[in-house]
């Protein structure tokens, strides 16, 4: 048998030059065949032997076949043997349910081939389609043309050729129309030359024929019970059962939503549903209304009837009514010209006494001969006539809340409970966008806030919850809260922000501008030298965390007072906050790995020290770590230092000393133990390890990557797939979990064609992707600007805003911030604790005009950020649970810093190289280099490293040739 494997090898590589010499290895049988790569063409191996030559582009696997593609042509193989079973000479093919027949076409013309027989249809048909019919039926194949048939995926005939036209049409059952989710029944209509013949989807049998009919088809129409047909040159409507419903002797129908049919006649349009002629087709206009079915219109000259189907009554009013909702209209009388508001089916609700009507969008205003307007009610309200009057309306932060005026006289309404408060002199209404709540001031010099709902509460009205047994918070909106003891009612702290028990530790927090205080729930004051940072861990997070560790709960903690800004570990213990290590961080975060909290502090470089449990205390476990990842389904740590990546237990030791450049886990599946694989420090090459950091192979693979991720194509789950895949240099193989090869072969046998896109600006959109994602990669500015790369992008945004003010990069927000409002770039403001989408913006106005913006107001100033392209469209919950705010300022900061510093000296192309050439870098250029004609990133598997530099440094020489013009164009785009 070897000798007969190294026979076919041989014969392979004939001719082949010293780029490769690699040989098939007899180490596995597969029970299917699997791909493999040969110069970037796909063949099939069984592992013992290659099956076919490397000559396909690509491959689909349909059950037991394979569907190969070859210079644009298709073919068939079998999945387990190789074995041809039609040429690679179609333009496309298709093996509908994976049974008996292929689809296959070439040019115009469809056939089909019975994959048992191997027999091709001697006819050809114009079109072919496969389809679920019924659960007897769950796969049938259509073919059609002059000639058309009926046959199913295991090759049976259920409609024998015929001279006419096939289609699969989808009937509601009768009274179903109007249930948008009834699902419609599939029946196949055959139309020839003398007869409409309609089958049973589930029996195949002829439920009808209709002489001298054809089929109308409702293609992408509503959900109807009833087959359009013509005959006679008419048009009329057929039910399953071959009885006509409406006659055929209408110029036209057309298929409308809840069962409706517009009926055209010779004198006009009507309606009809549910075998019953609502309006006969003499009217200029008809309609429905999606949301109310027992609703339809007709329309005469300058009128509008609507009717009630069920009902039968009927209103008439002037073109240009609107429907409201509920079946309620709003129009004008057709003698009068006054509005008013009708219920169809019903009585009149507003009397037609109005002359005239405003609005929407706020509201929908009736308006009275003497110029008062009254407010239409909205969803969820009674429709009624207005019970009060007012000069005009103005919207109040939105359109759910309006505030109205009469003459000096102001009062408040919500669209969705009317009335809040009658208009009334010496009232002033005003929406505080800080609150989100409208505020209301009184005669009484009293101030209430109000939302759509209606009454809140008094602006400054202390209100009372309780706590803990011990403690309740006292406050109003707006004015901060106080903690007070319960038993003697009297306040024992100063006035926050905000008040709230932390979950974990159940302490109560004190919140105010970027600092919180913490209380015992007896009321003991923590933070008295120690002070909790405000914020600290992202804004999808509380505003402070506490962690428990073995029973203990830690936080961050800064000396009060100190304008140093550095944090320390603390620990909360014998009802005290104590630090336990230095104040030398900037961060705080924690990771739950195999049960166990890990406490991980990031320091000013950017580098992070992890601290972990021993015993009954956490103490610092590794100092100056560059990253951390604990993969889903992993017992282990991954820590990577200044040397590279290593596997540590969850108690923190070291597993491995390779100092990795990579590792990626890969989960265990089927049972068995999953596997690492890691990437070599030195050679940059790849090799196994289990998952405990034992090796298992050398690193001498170029790739090592699962099966399924270079070819997902389908595989039974019976049929056993090699886990991996490798290439080399020079060869491509299979390896099973434990990194033992099964299978090798040639991989690349001459040198691939390298060829670049043009490096323009139209074409080049990766380019023009990755300057406004991080323009840091390709631009150099005048100051040592960075992008926030791990840690908190809070502290690394201002510590460009710093540079950006001319200020020390560790002048920290505070001191940031207080330069701003030094500046008047914003507005002093003592409750600030950070920078919203207000500030930012003012922030880019300045840098983009040199001017603040304290003449603008809040709408002027979003206008112009949304004209200059600064405003993110944000929406949904999900999206505001995971959102970075600071990454956010970070795109639009120096999206406005590279077009204020355009044209200027302070801005200028970065020269690349390939020896510090970035992952984002290089994700940018490899779309541009073509291997054999196709796209780099279209290739099955990456080129051999040394092929790679070649690649690269090629193109990244063009690069820098035109990169100043490359730049020079995008800053004029």
């Amino acid at each position: 048998m070897k000798k007969q494997i190294t026979n076919v090898c041989m014969a392979v590589m004939l001719g082949v030059s010293a780029w490769s010499t690699a040989t098939t290895v007899q180490a596995a049988s597969f029970s299917t065949l699997q791909p493999y790569v040969t110069d970037y063409k796909i063949g099939f191996t069984n592992g013992n032997a290659l099956v076919t030559k490397p000559v396909y582009d690509e491959f689909t696997r349909e059950f037991q076949y394979l569907i190969v593609t070859k210079a644009g042509k298709k073919g068939i193989l079998e999945a387990k043997t190789g074995k041809e079973v039609t040429p690679t000479t179609w333009d496309s093919v298709e093996i509908p349910g994976g049974k008996n027949i292929a689809i296959v076409q070439k040019g115009g013309w469809f056939q089909y081939l019975d994959l048992s027989t191997r027999k091709l249809s001697t006819v050809k048909f114009a079109g072919a389609h496969s389809y679920f019919l019924s659960p007897a039926h769950e796969t049938v194949i259509v073919m059609g043309g002059q000639t058309s048939m009926v046959l199913d995926s295991s090759g049976k005939v259920l409609i024998p050729p015929f001279a006419g036209k096939l289609s699969v049409v989808g009937l509601v059952p009768q009274g179903q129309t109007e249930n948008q989710d009834a699902i419609p029944l599939r029946y196949i209509a055959a139309v020839n030359g003398k007869q409409l013949t309609l089958y049973d989807g589930v029996t195949l049998k002829p439920r009808f024929s209709l002489a001298k009919t054809e089929l109308i088809l409702n293609e992408g129409g509503p959900n109807t019970a009833y087959l359009k047909v013509r005959s006679g040159g008419k048009e009329g409507l057929v039910d399953v059962d071959g009885k006509y419903v409406l006659e055929p002797k209408y110029n036209a129908l057309y298929t409308w939503a809840n069962g409706y049919f517009q009926v055209v006649g010779p004198k006009g349009v009507g309606l009809w549903k549910d075998g019953k002629m609502l309006a006969e087709p003499q009217y200029s206009e008809v309609g429905m209304e999606f949301t109310k079915p027992d609703m339809y219109t007709t329309a005469v000259g300058d009128t509008m009837t609507y009717h009630s189907a069920t009902a039968g009554t009927s209103t008439t009013m002037k073109k240009g009514a609107q429907y409201l909702r509920d079946g309620y209209v709003l129009g004008q009388d057709p003698k009068t010209g006054m509005y008013g508001v009708i219920q169809v089916g019903g009585k009149t609700v507003i009397p037609f006494t109005y002359p005239n009507v405003e609005g929407p969008p706020a509201a929908r205003l009736l308006v009275r001969s003497d110029g008062k307007k009254g407010i239409l009610p909205g969803y969820g309200l009674p429709m009624k006539e207005p019970d009060f009057w007012f000069d005009q309306v103005t919207t109040l932060g939105s359109y759910s809340m309006l505030a109205i005026k009469d003459g000096t006289k102001i009062g408040l309404y919500s669209d969705s409970k009317g009335l809040l408060l009658p208009p009334q002199e010496n009232t002033v209404i005003r929406y505080d966008e800080k609150l989100g709540r409208v505020l209301v001031t009184g005669p009484d010099g009293k101030t209430n806030h109000y939302n759509e709902l209606g009454i809140v509460g008094e602006l400054n009205t202390e209100k009372v919850q309780p706590l803990t047994d011990r403690l309740a918070t006292s406050g109003s909106l707006g004015n901060g809260a106080v903690i007070i003891d319960r038993e003697t009612n009297q306040p024992i702290s100063k006035k926050y922000q905000a008040v709230y028990i932390e979950n974990n530790s159940k302490q109560v927090v004190g919140l105010d501008a970027g600092i919180a205080d913490l209380y015992t729930p007896e009321g003991k004051l923590l933070t008295t030298d120690i002070k909790v940072p405000n914020g600290n861990s992202g804004n999808d997070a509380p505003p402070l965390m506490m962690i428990e560790v073995a029973g203990a709960f830690y936080t961050i903690g800064e000396k009060a007072g100190s304008s140093l800004g550095g944090l320390a570990l603390t620990k909360l213990e014998n009802e005290q906050l104590q630090p336990i290590s230095d104040f030398v961080y900037r961060s705080f975060a924690s990771k739950m790995v195999n049960g166990k909290n890990l406490l991980i502090l990031g320091r000013t470089d950017g580098t992070m020290d992890i601290w972990a449990q021993e015993g009954n205390q956490v103490v610092q476990k590794l100092s100056s770590v560059s990253g951390i990842d604990s993969p889903e389904g992993q017992n282990n740590v991954f820590i990577k230092n200044n040397s590279g990546w290593d596997v540590y237990s969850t108690d923190l030791g070291r597993l491995t000393t390779g100092n990795y450049l990579s590792l990626k886990p890969h989960p265990a599946s089927n049972g068995k133990q999953g596997a690492i694989v890691y990437q070599d420090e030195k050679t940059g090459l790849y090799g196994f390890m289990t998952v405990e950091g034992k090796p298992l192979t050398v690193p001498k693979y170029g790739v090592i990557r699962p099966t399924n991720e270079v070819f997902p194509q389908y595989w039974p789950s019976e049929e056993k797939r090699p886990p991996f895949l490798f290439t080399t240099n020079q060869q491509f193989g299979y390896l099973d979990e434990n990194g033992q090869e099964l299978f090798t072969t040639a991989f690349l046998t001459k040198k691939p064609a390298i060829t670049y896109r043009p490096l323009n600006l139209q074409g080049f959109t990766s380019y023009t992707d990755l300057i406004r994602q991080n323009p840091l990669e390709l631009i150099e500015f005048d100051k040592p600007y960075s992008w926030p790369v791990g840690g908190s992008s809070e502290q690394k945004f201002f510590a460009n805003l710093a540079l950006y003010l001319n200020l020390p990069k560790e002048a920290g927000k505070k001191g940031v911030l207080a330069e701003l409002v030094s500046k008047g770039i914003l507005k002093a403001d003592a409750d600030r604790a950070g920078m919203n989408d207000d500030d930012l913006f003012a922030l880019l106005y300045f840098m983009a005009t040199g001017k603040t913006s304290q003449a603008l107001n809040t709408a002027q100033l979003w206008e112009w950020a949304q004209k200059r392209g600064l405003v993110i469209e944000r929406g949904g919950h999900n999206y505001y649970q995971t959102m970075d705010l600071y990454a956010e300022h970070y795109q639009r900061f120096f999206q406005e810093l590279t077009r204020s510093l355009s044209g200027k000296k302070a801005v200028k192309a970065k020269v690349l190289s390939l020896g510090n050439l970035s992952f984002a870098q290089q994700q940018m250029l490899t779309p541009m280099i073509m291997v054999n004609g196709k796209a780099w990133n279209e290739l099955m598997l990456p080129l051999p490293e040394e092929e790679w530099r070649k690649a690269a440094n090629g193109l990244i020489a063009q690069y820098n040739k035109q990169v100043a013009g490359l730049l020079g164009a995008y800053l004029a785009h």
